[in-house]
């Protein structure tokens, strides 16, 4: 029996049992209850298993076809006393049964590292502060997020500081050095090897934000603020982004039997590099990106949404700007489709309209099912997460077209969510083949 055979018996032996546990519990059951800590502790534990398989995948350097097992595991302590909490939540991010010649980067493994360690302090009028290593998820998530799909997940070292004002207005500061994931090597990637991770002062983030609530305004109302500076350091090279990105999000919250919609723009200037290496020239920095999208929410529990996704493109690889949108820490699977073996579209030079179904017809029960095609916002700028390009643009700007389904089912309702889906990507331009994943995945909560 093949690895990827025993790994599919097993998954399906833990299903059939989770759903004979699901016709007998009543509730989900927690670790929390079990140990019985002290008054004060929590705990609580989160584990993924998702086997992803693609052919014809359009990522430079990679294997054309390929599969392998993505595992994540999350361990979450607290302990609250007073206007005081700690926090210290522990994870595993690695692979089982990657080919030799797979692609794979640390976005996607991260051997056993502390995830968050922090200290919150509760502050007047519900504020509070928390000082360590952390995650945080900042407005759309586009910008700055907590990854969920993503194996590994953003963090940094820092503080982050969120204060509730009159009418519903909040304004939230955060201050950090950005975590970088190692190792970095293919070889140690594939061995899933443990090096510890690190921050300095060659990569620091700074963010702050300003909401107005439907209270205090018509709509919800974000104003933002980022800040990405790097400097080269021994054994840490940068791209020496000095890069400023400002401006806002409008929302109107989806209803049942109402229109809701969605506008989020934003600009970006200041100075970087196309690539790491020392000898390219620093570059001038002008970029936007703009994002538009009209939705209604049907009484049978239905959602519609069409949207609309510009980011800017390089438009001359020679000339001493860079117009290429840099999403920062943000993420892209709720829109342009899950990042693993398949994630050839990231924020960056892309125009692309779509129209996306949101359907519950049971309470556990979610599918979503997302129709795209996509442009180049520049012919000789690359592609994306693919690397690819034509410097010529004479391939032209369309890329193609792509349909997308997930579907998640909580097979035992806060204990354990059944998770797959696939997309379909008929390449044009610079790709010409017909690119297929899928994925089929367990998320276990205790």
């Amino acid at each position: 029996m093949s690895a990827i055979n025993r790994w599919a018996v097993i998954w399906c032996a833990l299903l059939a049992g989770a759903v004979n546990w699901a016709n007998a519990a009543e509730a989900p059951w927690r670790i929390q209850d079990a140990l019985a800590p002290p008054e004060g502790f929590s705990i609580g534990l989160v584990h993924g298993s998702r086997f992803e398989s693609i052919s014809d995948n359009p990522r430079a350097g990679s294997s054309p076809d390929d599969s392998m097992i993505i595992q994540r595991t999350i361990l979450d302590a607290r302990y609250r006393s007073g206007g005081v909490e700690a926090q210290l939540e522990l994870y595993d991010a690695r692979q089982q049964l990657a080919d030799d010649d797979a692609f794979v980067t640390n976005t996607a493994f991260n051997a056993l590292e502390v995830l968050q360690a922090t200290l919150k302090f509760d502050l007047p009028r519900d504020g509070s502060i928390r000082l360590g290593r952390l995650t945080t998820d900042w407005g759309s998530r586009r910008f700055l997020a907590r990854n969920r799909f993503r194996n590994a997940i953003n963090a940094f070292d820092g503080f982050e500081w969120i204060q509730p004002l009159e009418r519903g207005a909040l304004v939230r500061l955060l201050g950090s050095q950005v975590i970088r994931r190692l190792p970095s090597d293919r070889l140690g990637l594939l061995d899933n090897e443990r090096i510890t991770d690190q921050s300095s002062d060659a990569q620091r983030f700074f963010a702050a934000s300003y909401t107005l609530l439907p209270s205090s305004a018509p709509f919800d109302t974000d104003f933002f603020y980022f800040y990405l500076r790097e400097t080269d350091r021994p054994g840490v090279a940068t791209r020496d982004r000095r890069i400023h990105t400002t401006g806002l999000r409008l929302r109107k919250p989806a209803a049942s039997g109402e229109f809701d919609f969605e506008i989020e723009s934003m600009l970006q200037f200041g100075d970087s590099r196309i690539e790491k290496a020392a000898f390219r020239p620093l570059l001038e920095h002008r970029a936007h990106f703009h994002y538009a999208a009209l939705g209604y929410s049907f009484p049978n529990s239905v959602r519609a949404v069409l949207e609309f996704d510009y980011a800017s493109g390089d438009e001359d690889p020679y000339d001493l700007e860079n117009g290429r949108f840099d999403s920062l820490f943000g993420v892209t699977t709720f829109e342009f489709g899950m990042v693993g073996l398949y994630q050839p579209f990231s924020r960056s030079n892309l125009v692309t309209p779509g129209i996306r179904l949101f359907a519950e017809p049971r309470p556990d029960l979610n599918v979503m099912v997302s129709y795209r095609h996509f442009w180049l916002a520049q012919a000789r700028d690359f592609w994306g997460r693919t690397r690819m390009w034509d410097r010529s643009g004479e391939s032209g700007d369309y890329l193609g077209q792509h349909l997308e389904f997930r579907i998640r089912w909580d097979v035992v309702p806060g204990n354990l969510q059944l998770d797959t889906g696939a997309v379909l990507l008929n390449g044009h331009g610079l790709f010409e083949e017909n690119t297929r994943y899928g994925y089929l995945g367990l998320v276990f909560t205790f």
